[in-house]
This record gives structure tokens, sequence and C-alpha cells, in this order.
């Protein structure tokens, strides 16, 4: 297997393992998947509006406002009004929240330090470019795969087509890599505009 293969191979066993942590810590949490992303973000962000929730998590605004309720009735996040504009309300984690958090993640500083402590600042260098650019092409993939959603009623062969228009378009995004890359550009999120 060439190293492109065995790559592609490690970020998918890397991918289970990430999401198989996901499923249980949010199970340890009592909440769902869609709330512990939205936790995840609101903690990458420090607060955020229910706006910018919904528009980053991908979520309708009732959605979101039903999360919050749900978050908030358990402990997790609190609301806050800003302190210029009393209007705007901002969401952020509980202390107790954070101290979960510290307890469950603290030590994955020392863990990460200690994984890539046999690799050189190059080779560093390296893993976080190929993860920069998986991460836009991912998040590329998944806004064209949202173009194509079929309804809840659908058919599998509505599905199919559904799939060979996103391969249609996924096809295009890979013509546009593939003259980036052919100009000596790196694959970053701008190269695909909105």
């Amino acid at each position: 297997m060439s190293i492109g293969g065995r790559l592609s191979q490690a970020v998918r066993l890397d991918q289970v393992a990430n999401a198989r942590f996901d499923d249980v810590m949010n199970r340890f949490l009592g909440i769902n998947r869609t709330d512990g992303r939205c936790l995840d973000l609101i903690d990458q962000n420090q607060q955020m509006t229910a706006g910018q929730l919904a528009e980053q998590a991908g979520l309708t605004t009732g959605a979101v406002t039903a999360l919050i309720d749900r978050l908030e009735a358990a402990g997790y996040i609190e609301r806050r009004r800003d302190e210029t504009d009393r209007r705007k309300i901002w969401v952020a984690l509980t202390p107790l929240t954070r101290t979960i958090a510290a307890r469950v993640f603290g030590q994955f500083e020392e863990i990460g330090a200690l994984m890539t402590s046999g690799f050189s600042e190059v080779e560093l260098e390296a893993i976080l470019r190929y993860l920069t650019i998986s991460a836009a092409v991912n998040n590329e993939r998944a806004r064209l795969l949202e173009l194509h959603l079929p309804g809840a009623d659908a058919s599998p062969e509505d599905r199919l087509v559904e799939a060979r228009a996103f391969e249609r378009d996924t096809r295009a995004m890979t013509a546009t890599i593939r003259a980036a890359r052919h100009k000596g550009a790196d694959v970053t999120a701008d190269l695909f505009g909105d």
C-alpha cells in the first residue's frame, strides 16, 4: 500500500477512535452527540450567541434554542447578557463544565507532548499542514453534501441520485485542488469560497 493509502487508513482509524471517545464522553455527560458538538464549539469560542452557534453547528435557530435550554437545565452552559448591548445574550460553559473538562482532558496536553516527542519539527509541521488541509477539504465536502441532502422520506434510489450529484460537485472541487497544487498553492478554506 502506498504511503498516501496508509495515511488515509490511519486517518480513518483516528477518526473512528475520536468518534468513539466523543460518544463515550457524551454518554458520560448524559447528552446527545449534537449537544456535545455544540459544547465543544462554545468552548472553542469561549462564548457565542445562539445565532453564531446555529450557524457554526449547521442547526436552525429553533433547534439551537431547545439545545441551549437543555444544556442550561443540565448545568453545562449559562446565558449571559452582553455588558454593552443588553439585548445580546451570550452562552458560555459553566465553571462546573470547565472543571469536568479539565479532569477529563487536562492530562491530554502531556499525552500529546509524549506522542509527538519522537517527531522532528519538520515532521510536526508536515502533520500540522496535512491536518489543516484535511479540515479545509472535509468542511468543503460537508458543505457540498448539504446541498444534496434528500428529504427524510427519500428512497435509496433518490439518495443515489443525490450521491451522483455530490460526486460531480466533488470532482469539480478536486479539479480546483489540482489546479491550486499545480500552481504550488496550498489547499486552504479560502480556496473554496462559499
